[in-house]
């Protein structure tokens, strides 16, 4: 019961929040709106009270160069001009050009270059619609005459002469003043591509009260086609206003632009570099079309010919509006098959539909044909379904990422209603395209933003992945090391055994069975100078084992020097004599530590086979490298008897080669090479000259 209580006291808790939420959701993107709406209102996009946006143009018949020679280039003072109003804020007639489309680029229709027709300004005008230049007659009236000077905003293509009231006041051309090549040099007119502004100063003495006429004329066409705004006329101090107004717009759509290219670019060398990151692919191609819709508004001529540049606008604008939708099904976190559904089929329907609009050239104005409500609606249902999604997620996660996102989202659908409705629809005298940066920036910022985190957030991962690996990779070390310490310790003490054990070993052979028999020679009663000898023998083989633990750096010569020494009695007794024949060699690895010992070994049982069983009466001692083999080879050679076959099986022998293998030494016994010596027996030892060898 207790438990079902709490439930119920916090599920009105959660509504709440949810309401609080929602209301943030639609009424903080309203409000945005609002403030956006008033600041372009009070900076740039309100049109000042004395400023004239002269809207309309009338075409002139013929292409002289005097507007004298021009019907109607000069305003007949007996003739009543037409009233500022008409002129400036008539309905456009069914042929002129509409209303830019506040998302999509300017429309290009047919215009009709009849003489005496009537066309609303901007105009752009194809090369093949007109073969030579075109003069234009723009009509104003001003109530009192100007008391300060007023300067004239005009944008054309290609060059221009500007007539007010028939005189000349300004001209423009690819070099200074207005030359003829204007009008022939195509190649030089070609590059015009992004047409010209024009900024005249027209002293007050001009502009009396009273009806003017502004009488343009441009040349000749080449393949960029011609065009022309609408001109602004004004008090200096005004029109300075205004395009202080305007460059703050113009920045902004700069800045969008080229933060969308950068991002958008970005985001796909991501996607290149990792192709399993597709959505990075997805939200570049996004930003990319998000950019290319506001590249109209910066630049004054189509980058394709006609109407392949509207084509690609078009295309854009379904395309960015198709990934906002699936871009916002997918990082949502929820499930929603169907905005994606949905994505794929605006985006299947919208690029033929409206490519084929653009192919045909139909109005976005012209409202008594069914494709403006198709391409107005499918965006507002997609633009629609994107911000409900998108508030969902919010609804759903409660994370301030996914509120901004929600409120970015809504915010660009209501500036794109809210400019459609008043650019296209109710095609009201108020300047609002320039609002339309604001839908993309956000867009573009939130885009951003989503790289940002996930980009640092990777970094993040990657830097902790980092962290725990390096702990990972110390414990282990740490706890190899311990193994290694272990096996270290346990390795000196499996060494020192079997150290202590072969010393015992050698003691109890050597030096313990010659005492033995030391001891029985002195029970039995044997002379005393036997005994003597026999304990001799003992206390060499002490030192000669002492010797053999006291060399440990690996030096053969000092080996066999002190075996010399110690041995030279007992050879002497034999009647052996030395041949001491040693080079100089490398320090041996292999004969440290316990193999200098073996080696003692192995060169004292040859001396004792020698003398006990080759009656010998000269050895030789010899050394030398064999460097291309990686050897040192120790040669003893006796005149005696010769070994027999049968003999180099015996237990000393074997013993001897146990030994040398335990020295990674090779030991052989054949005949000498040497043809001074007769019969006898050489010893070949075969030293490595590396521990690895």
């Amino acid at each position: 019961m207790a438990v079902w209580t709490r439930a119920m006291e916090a599920r009105p808790a959660t509504s709440a929040i949810s309401i609080r939420r929602l209301a943030l959701l639609v009424v903080l993107p309203l409000l945005l709106l609002g403030a956006v709406h008033l600041f372009s209102q009070q900076y740039g996009t309100a049109m000042p009270p004395q400023v004239l946006r002269l809207a309309e143009a009338r075409l002139l018949p013929g292409d002289a160069l005097d507007p004298a020679q021009i019907p109607g280039a000069l305003l007949d003072p007996q003739l009543p001009a037409p009233a500022a109003s008409a002129i400036v804020s008539r309905p456009l007639e069914a042929t002129a050009t509409p209303t830019p489309m506040p998302s999509t680029a300017p429309t290009t229709p047919v215009t009709s270059l009849a003489p005496g027709h009537v066309v609303a300004l901007p105009v752009q005008i194809h090369d093949t619609d007109a073969p030579g230049p075109l003069w234009f007659a723009l009509d104003f009236r001003l109530d009192r005459p100007a008391q300060v000077p007023y300067w004239l905003v005009i944008q054309h293509r290609p060059a221009a002469s500007i007539y007010l009231d028939g005189q000349l006041i300004a001209t423009s051309g690819p070099g200074v003043g207005y030359v003829s090549e204007d009008e022939d040099d195509l190649a030089q007119r070609g590059l015009l591509l992004a047409g010209r502004r024009l900024q005249v100063s027209i002293p007050p003495a001009l502009l009396p009260a009273g009806p003017h006429r502004l009488s343009l004329r441009l040349a000749r066409p080449g393949f960029e086609g011609a065009g022309l705004s609408a001109p602004l006329l004004g008090p200096a101090s005004q029109i300075r206003a205004l395009q202080e107004g305007r460059r703050f717009w113009q920045v902004a759509r700069v800045t969008t632009t080229l933060a969308g290219l950068v991002i958008g670019a970005f985001m796909l060398m991501v996607w290149l570099a990792l192709r399993q990151e597709w959505l990075y692919g997805v939200t570049g191609v996004f930003c990319l079309c998000t950019a290319l819709l506001l590249s109209p508004y910066l630049l004054n001529g189509a980058l394709f010919p006609a109407p392949w540049w509207r084509v690609a606008l078009d295309v854009a604008d379904v395309l960015s509006k198709a990934l906002l939708l699936f871009l916002v099904a997918r990082l949502s976190g929820l499930t929603a098959g169907w905005a994606e559904r949905m994505a794929a089929a605006y985006l299947g329907l919208g690029l033929v539909i409206d490519a084929a609009a653009a192919m045909l050239g139909w109005s976005w104005t012209d409202f008594h044909h069914p494709w403006p409500w198709w391409a107005l609606g499918s965006r507002f249902v997609v633009l629609v379904a994107a911000a409900a999604l998108a508030a969902r997620a919010a609804l759903a996660s409660g994370r301030r990422a996914h509120l901004a996102a929600a409120c970015a989202v809504a915010l660009s659908g209501w500036v794109w209603l809210y400019v459609s409705a008043f650019a296209l629809v109710m095609s009201r005298q108020m300047s609002v395209v320039d609002i339309n940066v604001v839908g993309h920036a956000v867009l573009i910022a939130i885009a951003g933003v989503a790289l940002q985190r996930r980009f640092v957030g990777s970094l993040r991962d990657q830097a902790m992945a980092r962290v725990r690996l390096e702990q990972a990779l110390d414990a282990r070390t740490r706890e190899l090391q311990d193994r290694w310490e272990d096996l270290q310790d346990s390795e000196r003490q499996r060494s020192a055994a079997q150290e202590r054990e072969r010393l015992l070993q050698e003691m109890h052979d050597g030096l313990g069975s010659q005492l033995v028999t030391a001891r029985l020679c002195a029970e039995r009663g044997v002379p005393s100078q036997a005994l003597v000898g026999q304990l001799d023998e003992c206390i060499r083989e002490m030192r000669l084992t002492v010797d053999a633990l006291a060399v440990t750096d690996g030096d053969l010569t000092l080996l066999l020097a002190n075996l010399r020494h110690r041995m030279a009695p007992r050879l002497q007794d034999a009647g052996l004599e030395l041949d001491w024949q040693l080079t100089d060699v490398p320090l041996l690895p292999t004969l440290r530590g316990t193999g200098g010992r073996e080696l003692i070994r192995i060169v004292q049982e040859a001396l004792s086979n020698i003398i006990h069983h080759a009656g010998a009466t000269r050895v030789r001692f010899s050394t030398r490298v064999d460097a291309a083999r990686g050897q040192v080879l120790l040669s003893i050679v006796d005149n005696g008897c010769g070994m027999a076959v049968d003999l180099r099986q015996g237990n000393g022998l074997r013993g001897m080669r146990r030994r040398a293998e335990r020295i990674r030494a090779a030991i052989d016994w054949r005949p000498p090479e040497d043809a001074a010596v007769e019969g006898g027996t050489e010893l070949l030892l075969r030293l490595p000259l590396h521990a690895d060898a």
